[in-house]
């Protein structure tokens, strides 16, 4: 019990507030007790002396004997005995209405006497008053101490349980609040509406409670940038170590070979004697070993955070068609059937040189993947440069990498069945530097590569 009176500001106040009123009415009470009789007391002495001496000049002006009733009178309405003497000390008249005992407590009481003349003689007037109505009044008091009791308590308890809501539930409420606070819950709001020291403090409680969801909002965008920059650098990271492996596989192949025949060459070594004709195909091995540097050397320039784009006004069409007039010798060597959909004056705003190897190498692969007999289909409407190829297909898994540097979907790799596997790549840097959205997908009757070219504003 002592610990959740402890731990509840509610029951505290409740508590204190029901001691304090509980308190301050039995004090109440008991000055009342205690003054209402002498003040009473007073006032009663007050009005008899008054009472007194109008009588005595009434008993001057008319004298005892027809001042009977007036003698009556006061005797009652004042509770007392009333003698008067002559001047021998002998009584002429008495009359007895005090009640000097009250529930055998003996009342307070008072005396006055006076002398007044009649008919020249001279007689003494005495009144012993009874005042018993002080101690009546005394003892109504006592006999309501049960009643008064209950009516404080009950007055004590709605009091206090008036206060302790009021002053309470307003911190208990900003206490859940701030406890809310603590687990970096701000989906609240503290709705105290109240202008004191408890409103100021739920103002402030929801000001810095807002303050608090934008630091934090703020802090967790910069997290998740963070943290995507931490994800892209892993990947750039990744990707760097790929394409390093990957240039000294494609690398290592064609030193090996000639490495092999100018040895064979040197020792003479079987049909290596031939040194003409196998000199004639070192030199065309340096040649495609010359390629594929140049190409990881465009790659990994493309690849650069430094690198920029040469923009400049361009027809895409002009370069298309020219990228097909180039083609169309390899495409009869292979008995290919070529469909061009060109619109004309389709403007956009690149790199010139970037554009058309972007073309040269998406047309030229799908003439290299393709079968002989195959229909290639190049269309470029309303900004959209679409290419697709007949008579073969990629696999999934194959398209969710063939973006990639050195990716060749012939696992074996072989020069005669395709490049070096960057063409894609680079031209996936160059859309991307371009912001041209693009992808590769399978058609009923082959692949189709897409790319959306939007127009500059």
């Amino acid at each position: 019990m002592k610990k959740k009176i402890s731990e509840s500001i509610r029951i505290k106040t409740f508590l204190s507030m029901l001691s304090l009123l509980v308190i301050c009415c039995i004090l109440i009470y008991a000055m009342v007790m205690i003054f209402l009789p002498k003040n009473y007391h007073s006032a009663l002495e007050s009005q008899v002396t008054s009472d007194f001496y109008d009588l005595v000049g009434v008993l001057e002006q008319n004298g005892w004997q027809e001042s009977s009733e007036i003698l009556m009178e006061f005797s009652m309405r004042n509770n007392a005995t009333v003698r008067i003497e002559d001047k021998n000390g002998d009584n002429v008249f008495s009359i007895n209405f005090s009640n000097t005992e009250d529930g055998g407590f003996s009342s307070p009481s008072m005396s006055c006497w006076a002398f007044f003349q009649q008919n020249g003689q001279i007689f003494q007037l005495s009144a012993i008053v009874s005042l018993v109505a002080v101690s009546q009044s005394y003892d109504i008091l006592l006999k309501l101490i049960p009643f008064i009791a209950v009516m404080i308590l009950l007055i004590s308890v709605i009091g206090a349980v008036i206060c302790s809501r009021y002053y309470s539930n307003p911190l208990v409420q900003i206490c859940n609040v701030a406890r809310r606070m603590t687990s970096l819950d701000m989906t609240w709001k503290c709705d105290v509406k109240r202008k004191d020291e408890i409103g100021v403090l739920a103002s402030s409680l929801n000001e810095m409670a807002q303050r608090l969801s934008n630091a934090l909002d703020s802090l967790k965008t910069a997290n998740e940038q963070l943290q995507k920059d931490i994800e892209r650098e892993r990947e750039q990271e990744k990707q760097r170590i790929d394409f390093f492996t990957s240039v000294s596989h494609e690398l290592k192949t064609p030193i090996a070979i000639i490495k092999g025949e100018l040895e064979g060459m040197i020792y003479q070594v079987g049909e290596y004697k031939d040194r003409n004709t196998y000199l004639r195909h070192c030199l065309k091995t340096v040649n495609d070993m010359e390629e594929i540097v140049k190409e990881i050397l465009s790659a990994a320039r493309m690849g650069g955070s430094d690198f920029l784009l040469v923009r400049s006004d361009l027809n895409l069409d002009r370069i298309l068609q020219k990228i097909c007039r180039k083609v169309k010798g390899r495409m009869e060597d292979k008995q290919m059937k070529l469909y061009l959909k060109i619109q004309p004056n389709v403007p956009y705003e690149g790199d010139e040189r970037l554009l058309e190897k972007v073309f040269s190498n998406v047309i030229s692969n799908a003439i290299s993947y393709s079968p002989a007999g195959a229909m290639i289909t190049v269309v470029l409407q309303d900004g959209t440069f679409m290419v697709e190829n007949t008579g073969v297909h990629i696999a999934e898994e194959d398209l969710k990498r063939i973006f990639m540097p050195f990716y060749r979907v012939d696992k074996s790799r072989s020069r005669n069945s395709g490049g070096s596997g960057l063409g894609l790549y680079i031209s996936k840097t160059i859309l991307d530097h371009h912001g041209v959205l693009h992808r590769v997908e399978n058609t009923k009757s082959g692949v189709r590569f897409t790319a959306f070219f939007q127009k500059n504003t």
